[in-house]
């Protein structure tokens, strides 16, 4: 690490930048977050920026050597390389014993902090450009409010036991699998993060969670793709992360209105439902469950709306129209247009100049997570804590499509909002959901079958066009098909599309889309208008190699021809198909 210093039991957790505990690496995600505390201290030296906080919150790092002796101390290694379920595998690493070498650091380090701590992977191969691993190792928070220091020791070792099985989980190694890598290889290193936020009740939460892209894949038309995209959510950034419903914006125009076609999709489409730390009575113990101490609320069940205020509209339904911020009357809708159009908190402004300084020092476009609080009576200064910093891949090849009519005969599927950048011509396999058999109730087992068809490909060494219906990718299955990536990692090419009875909006998951650029996935998002063209019958036409009800794989007597030009982001598929 360029920056931290070794854990100090004096000073402890509350040190000034990084502090580390064990010998090895600090692996990618801790790398990041030192990269991000010298680009402050450079840019931001002050640590403010138009009077809000700027900083990292307090982290100590479990650096690589700790989890290389727990492995060792405990023989792990042969039931974390089995077929063992992943609760049976997170179980045999609960249970085992934690080596007294830094068990004194770890005490200290918790015996006067009384604010829930982030429990983070940051392995060797997270956020790598070229193979990333992100969202594929689990995250932790814990409530560390224990009557005793004992009770908050074990908790907080029982959430970096429960990191460390995350390597090993079914999702991990099927990765591994698909990139012809011995996972033996990986490291896992541990972050140990103060929660930003604040506590209201029994909860404890930031006041806004974010996402910062400085590369928009899904610009509009009005907006050119580098003028980024920021996606934010009420509490805990798992919303964003699991691509629940949260509001995405232009940093560079704040003001521009939403796509949505009326208030109604308005209302059906905004967040109403938040993450938090529980702080009060958990209900039961389970050191193997990623929730443990986090609870799920409605916004609705809110008692004090005044706590909405940034981020709040009304809508008044007796004149059917959006009021900007919170009224007692009407329901609330999570639109963040007092931060954005009103600038009751210099929100924006930070984003912006945030962006420019990492890409400047950087020397590339990059994605950010962030957490921010209102502050306390004592510290009433709102804070904007980074979480995460991580480069993107973007391809710069610049690629002409030709002028082909949506409905020409040539044609398989166009699409104005596409992700990447680049040409293909290597691809005579698809898979795809069959429209005949489609019906949300059931988008579990289709990934499931999504997910025996693509072993079957990553096998056979074989890539493919994916095809199906609302957000891939999503933690919300009745907004789209669940798959987590190792499910479908041998897809060249991705299409979410809609049947004419559905709604689905684009997706913009993080971790789902950071692992699709940094292997040249491209990702066409196919609406209504281009969905008419998707020429269904011609697929339906080809050779079936393999079926479900609900999954069909056929193949192509040719390769298909895929353009996508990331400038505008547009992109075809031509069928490619000789002449007679």
């Amino acid at each position: 690490m360029k920056i931290g210093q070794k854990f100090d039991r004096e000073t402890g957790f509350f040190h000034d930048g990084f502090t580390y505990i064990g010998t090895g690496l600090p692996g990618g995600k801790a790398s990041g977050l030192a990269l991000l505390q010298n680009i402050l201290k450079k840019y931001f030296p002050e640590g403010d920026i138009s009077g809000m906080q700027v900083n990292i919150p307090h982290t100590t790092v479990l650096l690589s050597g700790v989890f290389d002796a727990f492995m060792k101390d405990n023989n792990l290694y042969e039931i974390s390389l089995s077929d063992a379920p992943d609760e049976e595998i997170a179980l045999s690493f609960v249970n085992a014993s934690f080596g007294g070498l830094y068990a004194g650091d770890l005490f200290y380090l918790i015996e006067n902090i009384d604010k829930p701590l982030a429990v983070r992977s940051s392995s060797i191969c997270e956020d790598s450009l070229n193979e990333p691993f992100a969202g594929f190792y689990e995250t932790k928070m814990v409530a560390n409010n224990q009557s005793n220091r004992t009770d908050k020791y074990n908790a907080l070792i029982n959430a970096i036991k429960y990191v460390y099985a995350s390597l090993f989980f079914q999702q991990s190694k099927k990765y591994f699998q698909t990139i012809n890598r011995d996972i033996c290889q990986e490291k896992m290193a541990v972050i140990i993060q103060e929660v930003v936020g604040d506590r209201h009740g029994d909860n404890f939460f930031p006041y806004i969670s974010g996402v910062l892209k400085s590369y928009n894949f899904y610009p509009s038309e009005q907006i050119e793709p580098d003028a980024g995209f920021a996606a934010l959510a009420f509490g805990l950034g798992k919303t964003i992360v699991d691509g629940s419903s949260c509001w995405s914006y232009c940093p560079r125009y704040p003001r521009t209105p939403q796509p949505f076609n009326n208030i109604k999709d308005m209302l059906n489409s905004t967040q109403k439902e938040y993450w938090a730390v529980n702080l009060g009575k958990i209900n039961s113990y389970n050191p193997v469950a990623e929730t443990e101490y986090l609870v799920h609320n409605s916004i609705f069940d809110i008692e004090d709306k005044k706590l909405l205020r940034h981020i709040c509209s009304t809508y008044d339904h007796d004149n059917d129209r959006i009021i900007m911020g919170v009224e007692n009357y009407g329901a609330p809708i999570l639109d963040f247009a007092p931060i954005l159009r009103a600038e009751t908190l210099p929100l924006n402004t930070v984003i912006n100049q945030v962006i420019k300084a990492c890409e400047d020092e950087t020397n590339s476009k990059v994605e950010i997570e962030f957490a921010v609080s209102l502050g306390t009576k004592n510290n009433p200064q709102p804070r904007f804590g980074f979480l995460q910093l991580r480069p993107i891949n973007i391809s710069h090849e610049i690629i002409d499509l030709p002028e082909i009519s949506g409905n020409s005969d040539d044609v398989l599927i166009t699409s104005k909002k596409v992700m990447g950048n680049g040409r293909s011509d290597d691809i005579c396999d698809i898979m795809y959901i069959r429209p005949e058999n489609f019906n949300v109730q059931y988008t579990n087992q289709i990934a499931a079958d999504i997910a025996e068809l693509n072993a079957i490909f990553t096998a056979n060494n074989r890539k493919y066009l994916l095809i199906g219906f609302g957000r891939w990718g999503t933690s919300d299955p009745w907004c789209g098909i669940p798959v987590q990536w190792p499910q479908i990692s041998n897809a060249r090419i991705i299409v979410e599309t809609v049947l004419p009875s559905m709604r689905a909006d684009f997706s913009q998951g993080a971790h789902f889309f950071h692992n699709m650029t940094a292997h040249n996935v491209f990702y066409f998002s196919v609406d209504k208008e281009d969905a008419k063209n998707l020429d269904w019958n011609w697929i339906q036409q080809q050779k079936t190699i393999n079926e479900t009800k609900f999954v069909k794989h056929v193949r192509l007597k040719h390769n298909l021809a895929v353009l996508v030009d990331g400038r505008h982001s547009k992109g075809v598929i031509l069928k490619n198909e000789e002449k007679k």
